[in-house]
């Protein structure tokens, strides 16, 4: 296994575990953590946003195909350090040139390579236009506002409305210039459109 230093950026909520998101600081590559044998992780990972964890990392036996790519197996082998949300700051505005277009400024519609599908509630790609990858960074050009529906957390966007899946405790704006985590769900067709779709989530913002 190559072995390389990833920074933990997101920890997410799963039906059975957590999604811990990260980037190769070696190569800019961003990264979803599987444990040892391509698995999900367990709640009591031992991964922290803002943690830097050298490790053994090669890509997922059963990695999905775009845009999911990200999926890689991995063998922790020790925790150098923690450097908060400041060092993940940090670290992305100094390798804006290794992270390319996983890392977009200015209006939503211009993420994930132009691909989304926006119908307000309903923010998806589908299989006529599949961008390259499913996570990605994103500094808002506007305020993002939580609204809570159903008893759970979602940020408005003007009228485009985004879940939020991550573990942070919402607050009630992500101000605009905020660096932000967004994700692509799994392929899904349980929503009556008759089509596949990958909808939009909110994981994480650093302030």
């Amino acid at each position: 296994m190559p072995i390389t230093t990833v920074l933990i950026v997101s920890k997410t909520q799963m039906s059975n575990g957590i999604c811990v998101g990260g980037i190769d600081e070696n190569s800019g590559e961003l990264v979803r953590i599987h444990n040892e044998n391509g698995g999900n992780l367990k709640q009591d990972a031992p991964y922290e946003i803002g943690d830097r964890w050298y490790m053994n990392v090669e890509r997922a036996w059963n990695a999905r195909p775009i845009p999911h790519t990200e999926d890689k197996q991995t063998s922790p082998i020790r925790k150098i350090n923690n450097v908060g949300v400041y060092g993940i700051i940090n670290f992305i505005n100094s390798n804006s040139h290794q992270l390319g277009n996983r890392l977009t400024q200015g209006s939503i519609r211009q993420t994930f390579e132009g691909y989304l599908n926006f119908q307000g509630t309903r923010n998806f790609i589908n299989r006529g236009n599949i961008p390259s990858f499913s996570t990605q960074f994103w500094i808002a050009d506007k305020n993002l506002i939580l609204n809570i529906q159903f008893e759970k957390p979602y940020y408005m966007y003007d009228n485009i409305r985004i879940k939020f899946v991550g573990l942070q405790k919402p607050v009630p704006i992500i101000p605009a210039g905020t660096i932000i985590r967004l994700s692509l769900a799994n392929w899904w067709n349980g929503d009556g459109s008759g089509e596949d779709r990958c909808y939009l989530q909110l994981s994480g913002w650093y302030i």
